[in-house]
């Protein structure tokens, strides 16, 4: 029906008697914590006792953690003996301990802590990986590997590359031809060279990572005769104007609906909020308002929502701050949250809501054209939304990712923060399960990892790879906005 089907959401609300208990929340406050370095063992204790709270009480990927073996009862136990004879602990040794004996158990890129006094190191529990580009490129004939072209001109052009479980290693690289692919390594450590056998003679082969897109705020349309630019690098405002340039972008599908290609660049968008390009997808889509409206107003993928007294104070806190409150579903959420504040001070509980949604089929796009989206490492949670939200509305034929991969934080949202009232450690975690919904494309490879591209490329050769891949002839307009890419 209206070019779609979908059975709508339906809700299931499970609840788990709990105490409550203030976790701090206010950013303003933590300037208290600047010059505090040490604390006592009975304040760690009741730091420890904070952070299992938040633990069990205000995150959304507390099950998983427990699906991989995570007690809490038995990790803050071994950090209490490990301490215990400590008349004064370190700030910074509390964190590494916290770390070393949870991440096991935590897989959310998402999760992390953060200080705000003079120590230096800030924790993430999942580690992301990157590509480490070689200059080697290889052509592939009959099932073997030859050398098309690398840097060091003592290795010949047709020589035999042989590596284990070679094909791991290949990217294709539509910027150098056809069947040609560039030799990189995968990983979350850092990589600067390998040994690779070429012509039965071992060459230790540099590697290098792309540089992320470190931009300040930019959104931006470029209008052609058949192709749009769009550079849209962050779904957060700072000011007023940042938050008129966000709905301008969330209201610009009217701009891009008769163009062949759009060209959607949100190289170095860390997130925020992904309600703009989910309005931007589905008036794209349907190229009817009312039926946009429609589909928005109802819409609402698989999701898990964890609340409890303390992550309920800490969401309307950062929506007030950090929001858009204009926007309808933005207020309508901190109306919720603050009767549900109520509720919870009266009735302490946690509360677990899931969001169902059976089944949901897009089939008759109104646009018809290609939506190229360009990605780095930088491209994070809400920022990874935009991918998500596409592989949604259109068919992969119609989605191409070129880049690099993204960071990997879609499978756990809409992050809080909380600080310990005696350290003042930062806990960085999200009250919303969003697993099945990143998944339903099978274009996330999961956190760390993030959505992989159609075409790898660097920075360098990315106009190239897009002519080629869009069979960009010397004549096409296109190649204007590619030749603004590379400055």
């Amino acid at each position: 029906v209206d070019g779609y089907f979908m059975i709508f959401k339906s809700l299931s609300t499970k609840k788990i008697k709990i105490k409550n208990q203030i976790i701090p929340y206010d950013l303003e406050s933590l300037s208290k914590y600047a010059e505090l370095e040490e604390i006592s063992f009975k304040q760690l204790e009741d730091d420890l006792e904070e952070f299992c709270y938040i633990l069990e009480n205000c995150y959304a990927g507390l099950d998983a953690a427990k699906s991989k073996g995570l007690n809490i009862g038995n990790e803050k136990n071994a950090i209490i003996n490990q301490l215990n004879n400590k008349p004064v602990v370190k700030i910074s040794d509390f964190a590494e301990i916290i770390y070393q004996r949870f991440s096991p158990y935590i897989s959310d890129t998402h999760f992390s802590i953060d200080f705000f006094n003079n120590c230096k190191a800030n924790y993430r529990f999942t580690t992301g990986y990157r590509l480490y580009f070689s200059d080697l490129y290889v052509i592939e004939k009959d099932e073997i590997f030859y050398v098309y072209e690398y840097v060091d001109k003592s290795v010949k052009t047709g020589s035999i590359v042989q590596y284990e479980n070679l094909t791991n290693y290949l990217y294709e690289y539509p910027a150098k031809g056809k069947n040609v692919y560039r030799f990189g390594f995968f990983s979350d450590k850092f990589e600067s060279k390998i040994n690779i056998r070429i012509d039965n003679k071992v060459f230790e082969i540099a590697l290098y990572s792309e540089v992320t897109n470190k931009e300040a705020f930019s959104f931006f349309i470029k209008q052609y005769r058949k192709a749009v630019y769009i550079r849209y690098n962050r779904c957060i405002f700072n000011n007023e104007e940042e938050k008129l340039k966000l709905q301008d972008f969330s209201n610009s599908a009217e701009q891009c609906k008769n163009k062949d290609f759009i060209i959607l660049d949100i190289r170095g968008n860390y997130g925020g909020a992904d309600l703009y390009s989910l309005k931007f997808f589905s008036d794209l889509y349907f190229n009817n308002k009312n039926k946009s409206e429609k589909f928005l107003k109802n819409y609402k993928g698989y999701v898990r929502e964890v609340y409890s007294l303390a992550s309920v104070q800490s969401s309307i806190y950062s929506l007030k701050k950090y929001c858009d409150i204009s926007i309808p579903d933005i207020e309508k959420e901190i109306n919720k949250l603050i009767k549900l504040e109520k509720k919870l001070t009266q009735k302490p509980q946690k509360i677990i809501e899931t969001n169902y949604e059976s089944k949901i089929n897009f089939n008759k796009p109104a646009y018809k054209g290609k939506i190229i989206i360009l990605t780095d490492r930088g491209v994070a949670s809400s920022g990874e939304s935009v991918l998500e939200q596409a592989y949604l509305f259109f068919n992969k034929n119609q989605v191409i990712q070129i880049g690099t991969n993204t960071a990997g934080c879609g499978s756990f949202g809409n992050v809080l923060s909380y600080h310990l009232s005696n350290s003042g450690l930062q806990i960085n975690c999200g009250f919303t399960d969003f697993t099945k919904k990143v998944n339903k494309s099978n274009k996330f490879h999961g956190e760390g990892k993030g959505f992989y591209p159609d075409y790898w490329c660097t920075v360098n050769d990315l106009s190239e790879t897009m002519e080629s891949v869009l069979n960009v002839t010397k004549e096409d307009e296109l190649l204007e906005i590619y030749s603004e890419l590379k400055k």
